[in-house]
């Protein structure tokens, strides 16, 4: 009886480490941070000129580190992802005070130091709580004709750690509100405001980072396929008409960060054969088409953000096409293979917002690369 409760003690206490090593490793898997930003001013002259003289923001923001790096952490110096909430004023009543959430990464420029350092900072989400063009209960509101609007950030600064726990930073940043056309008026909001942080970790442990453990990178060839779905308005105050992308691209991967290609875009617009006045067959005044120069910005295995210039082939003005289009936007790949693919993409006409495009597509590739943990 004695020899049965010893073995019981000594299988609990087993147990016990056990789970407790399981605990550590599950604590040890990631640093944890929380941001406060403020920012101010960075008013434009066309703002101005439309009632905008004042601005303030606050973001709330949550944001993890992998302490073990693979491959792409150890690229970008251990980078920070995470989520944030924002709320900003302009003390004019007539825009509303917008709120935001998104998702954000941030990484260091240049090596990383004891106590000064440059980060940058990139965000992309929703932001909602603006009010509305109405020609007669908000007239002045030129800006921005829909409640719910794309949010892109992005900020440079320069941090100073003031204790192993404690950080604080000053930068400037860009803000940018803008609905794609979906509804009307839609000339955006772009602010460059000054920005303050304050942040605090949860541990005082900098990830080790040594780019010699990376292994060589095999180029290596893709091949994608994608639609993207979205609307557009065209007059203030009136319907709104389905758009929509089928794209091919032919892309090279070079090394770990970057692709580069070319594609075939083929766009078409709800309402077009009534809308155009050219004389042309139905199929081209509804459907438009044109080749794209593609540079995509590799930020880890699955997340990439692609950049693309367009010329025409053919356009309607009707539609307020011109010779050239942009594609700004985040994709994600996902899947046993990551071969499948989401995104938001803000497609633009010669510096104009042309549509939002919501995308999902395939991926055809055989890269033989492997993306492990290093350390």
């Amino acid at each position: 009886m004695l020899m049965t409760n010893d073995f019981q003690a000594q299988s609990l206490e087993e147990n016990s480490k056990l789970n407790s090593n399981k605990k550590r490793k599950i604590e040890l898997k990631h640093n944890f941070f929380i941001q406060s930003k403020f920012e101010f001013g960075g008013i434009v002259t066309s703002l101005e000129e439309h009632g905008i003289e004042e601005y303030y923001g606050l973001d709330l923001r949550a944001a993890w580190q992998k302490k073990v790096n693979d491959v792409y952490s150890t690229l970008y110096k251990s980078p920070k992802f995470g989520f944030g909430f924002y709320s900003g004023t302009f003390k004019n009543n007539t825009f509303g005070e917008p709120n935001g959430s998104y998702g954000f990464f941030e990484s260091d420029i240049g090596k990383h130091h004891k106590k000064w350092n440059w980060i940058y900072n990139i965000g992309l989400g929703i932001s909602y709580n603006f009010h509305i063009y109405n020609p007669i209960m908000n007239p002045n509101n030129i800006l921005i004709g829909s409640n719910k609007n794309i949010y892109i950030a992005f900020s440079l600064e320069s941090t100073y750690n003031i204790t192993d726990h404690w950080i604080a930073g000053l930068g400037f940043g860009f803000k940018h509100f803008s609905n794609g056309k979906m509804a009307l008026p839609n000339k955006g909001i772009n602010l460059i405001p000054i920005t303050t942080r304050l942040e605090y970790s949860f541990s005082n442990n900098n990830p080790e980072v040594d780019k010699n453990k990376i292994s060589k990178f095999i180029p290596f060839n893709m091949l994608n396929i994608y639609t993207g779905l979205g609307f557009k308005g065209f007059e203030v105050n009136k319907a709104v008409y389905f758009k929509s992308t089928l794209g091919v691209n032919a892309i090279r991967q070079p090394n770990y960060k970057i692709r580069y290609g070319l594609g075939f875009d083929l766009f078409y617009t709800a309402g077009s054969s009534d809308r155009v006045t050219s004389d042309r067959s139905d199929f081209n005044k509804q459907f438009s088409y044109g080749f794209t120069s593609i540079f995509e910005w590799v930020i880890t295995q699955r997340l990439y953000i692609p950049i693309n210039f367009g010329v025409y082939l053919n356009k309607n003005e009707d539609n307020y096409e011109t010779a050239f289009y942009q594609r700004l936007g985040m994709r994600y790949l996902f899947g046993k293979q990551n071969k499948m693919l989401i995104g938001i993409s803000l497609k633009v006409t010669e510096f104009h917002a042309d549509y939002v495009e919501w995308t999902v597509g395939y991926t055809f590739k055989n890269d033989k690369n492997e993306y492990k943990l290093l350390y």
